[in-house]
């Protein structure tokens, strides 16, 4: 029998594809409403991929939910106060639709200084882990602030390794190892494996 991520790899659509599309849509949905309603200075936003790493012990998926902001054009150096605002944003709105998903980590990107979400010259990303998040979601008396001083105390300087306070993107679609599962935003449909990583931003 095919492995899940040669089935994720191939021409029909598995399952487990189906099921994190209709999760990517849900997070993505809130997300994207939890801007609006904040009023964030962001050009665009969603959640724009699952990157699906790994199969777990019994074969499930392990994923890597990708969610990206666009901060714009004239922006050189982006509002750290402004990124950890999104980043609990996106915190919060990725959290329960992936609860029960064998998640590796969370990856919020940051395109900047070009267009849109997928257009940009830089690219940096923060990377999660899902004990951070849970504890974000869960303990109101843990803040945004508690939550960015968390992931920069246990930051090593490790791109690849959550937490990671303010790193360089990977390119998930381009691992012989990894399926990109791209679904819930037109605009991440329309941009196929870049909606997984900006890692090619300026190249």
């Amino acid at each position: 029998m095919p492995s899940l991520l040669e089935r994720l790899l191939g021409a029909d659509t598995p399952d487990e594809q189906v099921d994190l599309e209709s999760r990517q849509e849900t997070a993505d949905e809130a997300l994207r409403d939890a801007v609006d309603r904040a009023g964030y200075p962001v050009e665009d936003c969603g959640i724009t991929a699952v990157a699906v790493v790994n199969e777990g012990p019994d074969g499930e998926p392990v994923v890597v939910p990708v969610a990206r902001f666009s901060l714009g054009e004239h922006v050189e150096e982006p509002d750290r106060d402004l990124v950890w605002d999104l980043v609990g944003e996106a915190a919060d709105a990725i959290r329960d639709p992936f609860e029960d998903v064998f998640v590796r980590h969370y990856d919020v990107q940051f395109t900047f200084d070009g267009d849109e979400l997928f257009e940009a010259e830089e690219c940096r990303r923060v990377l999660l882990t899902t004990d951070l998040v849970d504890r974000f979601a869960t303990d109101a008396g843990f803040s945004v602030a508690d939550l960015r001083a968390a992931v920069e105390a246990a930051d090593d300087i490790d791109d690849e390794v959550a937490p990671v306070a303010w790193g360089e993107p990977v390119d998930y679609s381009r691992s012989d190892d990894a399926a990109v599962v791209v679904g819930g935003t037109a605009a991440a449909a329309a941009a196929s494996a870049s909606a997984a990583s900006c890692a090619g931003a300026g190249a």
